[in-house]
């Protein structure tokens, strides 16, 4: 019926209604079930290979065991190694008595259940600042970083092994990104294997894809097509994370400039000498007696002063060779050969440039790692300050897989101790780094005194535009002038608009006695008690 009324729908209704529309749009626009997909043709599809991943001539695939050997070569360089450590200690920093740099300290406004576990975290601290550098400088130089975990039940943790836990030997196994599962090899037939509970993994974020060889295709496959997490079967994790993996080939490049320069050093210092005997008037027994003499004169000649190199001790005396002559001079012409650069290899300026790449490949500034003298006026005062900063922006990841390697630890230490643990998002603790030797600090303040500055002479900015008596238009055109947020314009006009100025003072002056003293003002009712005094007393 035309007149007939419908029900009303309430609000919970509409609401209902609407979500169900639009998750059937979405459904609708971004159907990707199976039976659609298997319809989908591929003929125009660019086709991207697993070979593509393996790498090519100049960067093949390598195995496990030949990319850990080459960082291993590589940590043991004297500049490779102050590089990481330095990385590491941007990162940690360290207190200045203690050493200590890791502060586990409670949240604000938590429980009281809670402020009491948290104060029982001092005693993993305290473990964890005794291994804290050397688990971040192997997973920067390695991409991965095992500590041994022994744990006692309703105790906590007790141990943390780190020292035998090396980071090549340790196979970890992931599912759909989970390491779920550790190998350790201690010989060709001899392997230990630990659950995630035993051994906790610092893993370092992957950033670019290492050529590597690859687990079985087929196990991938069905990993990467189940929707179930049972289906799933842990496969061996691959190699990645290290701050060495761009550095391989500046390494080798500033390697073969340092060879070069000392290959050309070695062969410029060589001094030969060419002898011409002239023996056409000797006999065949003189001849063969002028060169035996010869031959002994020169081999010891060379005797002595290879003696005298490896000894350290200066010739004091002259030595005298005598070489008979007759009829015509037997040595008839001498020529001398000195090694001489002939400016085809390698000089310091190649050496200087590779050794720059490859600082810069590692994310650092080279007058950070022994070349001081590269901080010339560009950078003015501060400027070590400056390259510090820098190299430490890149040692943030360090900070943040350390993060996560903390907080697993002390996940097993709950669950030995209470059987639970926290979510990620119910934590009640911050992990905090000591962080004010470290540049980023330094960074930090400066920052933080600037934003302070630009407050200061904005507040200043504001009493100017209140005196001024301009509308709130007025007042958002200027604010948009000095380059503040949309929001922080409207905000902070409305706020000038409602602003009041401040009273006058009207307090009048102060009388002053005799000598000169201020006098203290009196209630009414005391002072006209005072002058009744007075008059009494006259």
């Amino acid at each position: 019926m035309a007149d007939e009324q419908k029900p009303k729908k309430t609000l919970l209704s509409k609401l209902g209604a609407a979500t169900k529309a639009a998750t059937k749009l979405m459904l609708a626009e971004v159907d990707v079930t199976a039976t659609k997909m298997a319809g989908t043709s591929t003929f125009d599809a660019d086709y991207v290979g697993i070979e593509m991943l393996m790498g090519n001539g100049s960067r093949p695939a390598r195995s496990r065991s030949e990319i850990y050997t080459k960082w291993h070569y590589m940590v043991q360089d004297g500049l490779i190694s102050t590089i990481l450590r330095l990385h590491v200690q941007m990162a940690l920093g360290g207190h200045e008595t203690t050493g200590e740099t890791i502060f586990i300290e409670p949240k604000a406004n938590i429980s009281p259940a809670d402020a009491k576990i948290v104060a029982d975290l001092s005693r993993i601290t305290a473990m964890l600042n005794k291994s804290a550098h050397g688990t971040c400088f192997s997973a920067a130089a390695f991409g991965d970083a095992y500590a041994r975990i022994r744990t006692v039940p309703k105790v906590g943790v007790v141990q943390i092994d780190t020292e035998s836990m090396f980071s090549p030997l340790v196979q970890p196994y992931v599912e759909a990104g989970r390491t779920v599962g550790y190998v350790v090899s201690l010989g060709p037939k001899l392997q230990s294997r630990f659950s995630h509970l035993q051994v906790v993994r610092m893993k370092m974020p992957r950033m670019v894809f290492l050529p590597q060889m690859r687990a079985v295709e087929n196990a991938q496959k069905m990993d990467l097509e189940s929707d179930k997490l049972d289906d799933l079967r842990p496969l061996p994790d691959l190699v990645g994370g290290s701050f060495l993996e761009a550095m391989e080939e500046d390494y080798d490049n500033l390697i073969a400039a340092l060879r070069g320069m000392i290959g050309q050093r070695i062969a410029g210092s060589i001094d030969e000498t060419m002898i011409g005997a002239n023996m056409s008037d000797m006999t065949l027994e003189q001849q063969e007696s002028f060169m035996r003499s010869l031959e002994k004169m020169l081999k010891s000649m060379k005797d002595r002063a290879e003696q005298a190199v490896k000894t350290g001790v200066y010739a004091t005396s002259r030595n005298f060779h005598i070489m008979p002559t007759f009829n015509e001079k037997q040595l008839s012409q001498i020529s001398s050969f000195q090694g001489a650069s002939s400016g085809a290899g390698a000089n310091i300026e190649d050496v200087m440039f590779c050794a720059r790449k490859l600082a810069g490949t590692g994310g650092i500034d080279l007058s950070m790692v022994g070349f001081a003298d590269q901080l010339t006026g560009g950078l003015g005062e501060g400027g070590f300050n400056r390259t510090s900063s820098q190299a430490a922006e890149r040692s943030r990841i360090i900070r943040t897989a350390y993060m996560t390697y903390v907080n697993d630890i002390i996940d097993r230490d709950m669950l030995a101790k209470y059987g639970w643990c926290w979510d990620d998002s119910e934590r009640p603790y911050n992990v905090n780094y000591y962080g004010s030797i470290a540049a980023l600090e330094a960074e930090k303040q400066a920052s933080r005194e600037r934003a302070m500055n630009t407050v200061a002479i904005l507040v200043q900015v504001l009493v100017g535009m209140r005196d001024l008596g301009t509308d709130q238009a007025t007042n958002e055109q200027l604010l948009l002038m000095a380059e503040l947020d949309q929001e922080q314009v409207k905000a902070v006009a409305k706020g000038l608009k409602n602003a009041k100025p401040p009273q006058p003072d009207m307090g009048g002056g102060q009388f002053m006695d005799a000598n000169g003293q201020p006098i203290e003002p009196l209630e009414p009712e005391r002072a006209l008690t005072n002058e009744n005094d007075d008059e009494e007393a006259a």
